[in-house]
């Protein structure tokens, strides 16, 4: 999950981004946290373990929320590809920490909510191991003393329409992706103009695992405009050039393993006959 993390973390570190997912998943769309009311906070804290040495652990976003009215929030965010079941051990550290950084620091009168939001991008639901009480020894202590944790888990892949359509930012376009693709669209639509196009573009790379989208000669709409449309348009055709090139590595191959064995007849028969062309790749095993 590292590079993931990392790449998750430039994208959903701009406060645009940031507060419109807390606004569409937490607020149901209403617009309740303003970007300018964030603030970004300490994401790494330290604990001393078993073995006597300091150790530090780090989450993937942290801001905090200073509503006008006075009060704020901790909110924090994690992002999984798969589903962990140490992940509700890993949140309750997570929220530990920042209680505990509160506490310790001077002159606090008032302590503030700490809520955690895991979005999971995998193609089917996270449906177990949501609670701590799941992923520990049923039989180890009293359960009416055990204090359960919930994790707050969101299907990105399973939003609603209307849900979708509630973001404000590249986060909603992001969403859309990742539903179209659950659902086994053969084409990915959507013009909405993107504002951070490189942390897309990286996002992307990694949730995608195709490098294309790093290597892209990304050509703006006529509004001067980056769509997921232009993007995917420019993947599609970086295939089609590398698919082409690596087609034509392997048929100079193929030629030269038949001029090895003296066969020319085959080698003018391959440019002719493509299933005897393949029927030859697969038996010299170019691919």
């Amino acid at each position: 999950m590292g590079e993931k993390d990392k790449v998750e973390k430039l994208l959903e570190d701009y406060p645009d981004v940031f507060a419109d997912i807390i606004n569409v998943l937490v607020y149901q769309g209403e617009e309740v946290v303003k970007p300018e009311e964030l603030r970004t906070t300490n994401i790494r804290s330290q604990y001393k373990a078993s073995d006597d040495m300091l150790h530090e652990e780090e989450r993937d976003t942290l801001k905090e929320w200073n509503n006008q009215k006075g009060f704020k929030v901790l909110f924090g965010i994690e992002n999984q590809t798969m589903k962990d079941k140490k992940m509700p051990l890993r949140v309750i550290a997570y929220d530990g920490a920042s209680y505990r950084s509160q506490m310790l620091k001077k002159d606090t009168k008032e302590f503030c909510k700490v809520i955690t939001l895991i979005l999971y991008f995998g193609n089917n639901h996270w449906k177990e191991d949501k609670e701590l009480r799941e992923v520990i020894n049923h039989e180890s202590g009293k359960e009416d003393l055990f204090q359960n944790y919930k994790l707050n888990v969101f299907d990105i892949a399973y939003l609603t329409e209307e849900q979708i359509e509630m973001f404000q930012s590249d986060f909603g376009i992001i969403a859309d992706y990742f539903v179209k693709r659950r659902k086994g669209y053969k084409t990915i639509e959507n013009y909405k103009p993107i504002k951070h196009v490189d942390e897309m573009l990286k996002f992307m790379r990694i949730f995608a695992e195709d490098d294309r989208f790093l290597q892209l000669d990304l050509k703006k709409n006529k509004k001067g405009e980056v769509t997921m449309c232009t993007i995917l348009d420019a993947v599609e055709q970086k295939g089609i050039i590398q698919g082409k090139s690596i087609g034509e590595n392997a048929i100079l191959k193929l030629v030269k393993i038949l001029l090895a064995n003296n066969k020319m007849q085959e080698i003018e028969k391959i440019y002719d006959n493509v299933e005897y062309r393949e029927e030859l790749m697969r038996r010299y095993k170019i691919y």
